[in-house]
C-alpha cells in the first residue's frame, strides 16, 4: 500500500486483503471485551447497544444498558413503555431524541412488521433514528449482511491504515472510507470484522497515543510508516465554544422542593428540572428572582449558593449556579402550578431528570447527610400542595 489523497480510491491485492481480514479476526477472538450486548445476536440487544453507543462511551454505556434491558427485556415492552418511564430510565446518557426515536421505531416494527427488524438496509434506513452506521450495524451483527459500518472508531483505523488526508466529515473522503470498509469486509462473518475493526479503534488504535506495537496491522499501516498516525484523520474547524451563564433555585416549602418538566419544541423535553434559566450578564440573582415569579407566579427571597456546576453540551460551556430559596409570603391561593412537582428529596428518583437537575438532587443529599435530618415523612402534611398528575 502507498500514502493516498482524500480522493484516490483504495485498491488491495485479494491476498493483502486476506492476510487484513485473518490478523484482525484472530486479533479480535483474543482482545475483545466481553460486553452485554455481544452475549446475543439478538437484533433488539444489538440495536439499543448501538443506539446508546452513539456519543457515548462503552465503559458509560454498560451499566445503563444493563439497567434498560431489564426494565425493558423484550421490543414489546420498549413499544408499550410509558415516555416518562422510559426517559427516567435513559436519563444520564443524554441525546434524548436517541430514546424517544428507539421507541417510535420499536412501535413501528410491533404494529407494522410483527415485531421483525427490515430485512434490507433500505428498510431499515426509514425507521426513526436509524443512519447510515446503525442500519449497517444491526444487519451485519445481528443477521450476517456484508454490510461495513463506520463509526468514528473505524474511521480512524482505515484513515491511518491507508494514510487518508482530508476531512473524513466532508466529501469525497467519506466515500473513499466506505469503499474502502466495504472492500476489506469478508463475506463470512461480517459482524466480527466490523466488531473486531470498531474494537480496534477504541482499544488500541486510540485518536492520543495509539498502541501501534500492539496492532495487528501495524506492519499495514501507511500512517505509521510515515510517523503521521497522530496527525490523521485530519478534522475541521471546531466550532467556538459559547459561554453560558445560568441559575436555578430550589424552592423549599414544608421540607419539599419544586422541580418542573420541561415542554414544548425545548431541548431536552418532557424532562424534570429545577426552576431557572440563561441570564447572559444581567444580574443572575435578580434575574432568577423575576423570571420565578413571572414563569410559576411565585415570590421568594433567595439565600446562599447551595451549589455551582459546570459541564457542556455540544459547543455551550456552561455555568450553573444554583441558590436555596424560600416562598415569600403572602403566598398564593394554591401553590399548585401546571406541569410542575412539589416533592420530597426521596422522590426524586421517580422523575426523569436532567443531568444538572441530578448533580443538584446529589449536593441536596449530601447536605442532608451532613446535617443529620431524619426524613419528615412521619409528621402531619397539613397545608401541603397536591401534586400535579402529568
Amino acid at each position: 500500500m502507498s500514502k493516498l489523497a482524500a480522493t484516490q480510491a483504495v485498491h488491495l491485492p485479494p491476498a493483502e486483503i486476506r492476510r487484513l481480514q485473518t490478523g484482525l479476526l484472530a486479533w479480535y477472538q483474543q482482545q475483545q471485551r466481553q460486553l452485554p450486548w455481544r452475549e446475543s445476536r439478538d437484533f433488539y440487544p444489538v440495536w439499543v447497544s448501538e443506539v446508546m453507543l452513539q456519543q457515548t462511551q462503552v465503559q458509560t454505556v454498560v451499566p445503563y444498558f444493563l439497567r434498560f434491558m431489564k426494565a425493558f427485556p423484550t421490543l414489546e415492552d420498549l413499544a408499550g413503555a410509558d415516555p416518562q418511564d422510559l426517559l427516567r430510565n435513559w436519563a444520564g446518557l443524554g441525546y434524548y431524541s436517541r430514546a424517544r426515536n428507539l421507541q417510535k421505531a420499536a412501535r413501528i416494527l410491533v404494529r407494522e412488521r410483527g415485531g421483525q427488524f427490515p430485512g434490507s438496509y433500505r428498510e431499515a434506513l426509514r425507521l426513526p433514528g436509524i443512519g447510515r452506521y446503525t442500519a449497517a450495524a444491526i444487519l451485519s451483527i445481528a443477521f450476517d449482511q456484508p454490510l461495513a459500518a463506520l463509526d468514528g472508531n473505524v474511521v480512524r483505523v482505515l484513515s491511518r491504515l491507508f494514510c487518508l488526508r482530508g476531512d473524513p466529515a466532508k466529501s469525497p473522503l467519506q466515500k473513499v472510507l466506505a469503499d474502502a470498509g466495504q472492500q476489506l469486509l469478508p463475506a463470512r462473518r461480517p459482524g466480527d470484522f466490523n466488531q473486531a475493526l470498531m474494537e480496534l479503534g477504541a482499544t488500541v488504535c486510540l485518536p492520543r497515543n495509539p498502541r501501534c506495537l500492539l496492532c495487528p496491522w501495524s506492519s499495514h499501516c501507511e500512517a505509521l510508516k510515515s510517523g503521521m498516525q497522530e496527525r490523521l484523520p485530519e478534522k475541521g474547524k471546531r466550532s467556538e465554544m459559547i459561554l453560558s451563564r445560568q441559575a436555578a433555585a430550589v424552592i423549599r416549602h414544608r421540607g419539599r422542593f419544586l422541580i418542573r418538566r420541561r415542554s414544548g419544541s425545548r431541548l431536552l423535553r418532557d424532562l424534570w428540572e429545577f426552576p431557572g434559566g440563561e441570564f447572559g450578564r444581567s444580574d443572575i440573582a435578580d434575574s432568577l428572582v423575576r423570571q420565578i415569579q413571572g414563569e410559576l407566579d411565585l415570590k421568594v427571597r433567595l439565600g446562599p449558593p447551595l451549589t455551582t456546576i459546570k459541564h457542556a453540551v455540544t459547543n455551550r460551556r456552561i455555568t450553573l449556579t444554583v441558590y436555596e430559596a424560600r416562598l415569600k409570603p403572602p403566598l398564593p391561593p394554591t401553590l399548585s402550578i401546571p406541569g410542575a412537582r412539589w416533592i420530597w428529596l426521596s422522590q426524586a428518583g421517580r422523575y426523569p431528570l436532567t443531568a444538572a437537575a441530578s448533580r443538584v438532587i446529589q449536593a441536596l443529599t449530601a447536605e442532608k447527610s451532613q446535617r443529620r435530618v431524619q426524613p419528615q415523612s412521619g409528621g402531619s402534611q397539613v397545608g401541603l400542595p397536591v401534586p400535579l398528575k402529568s
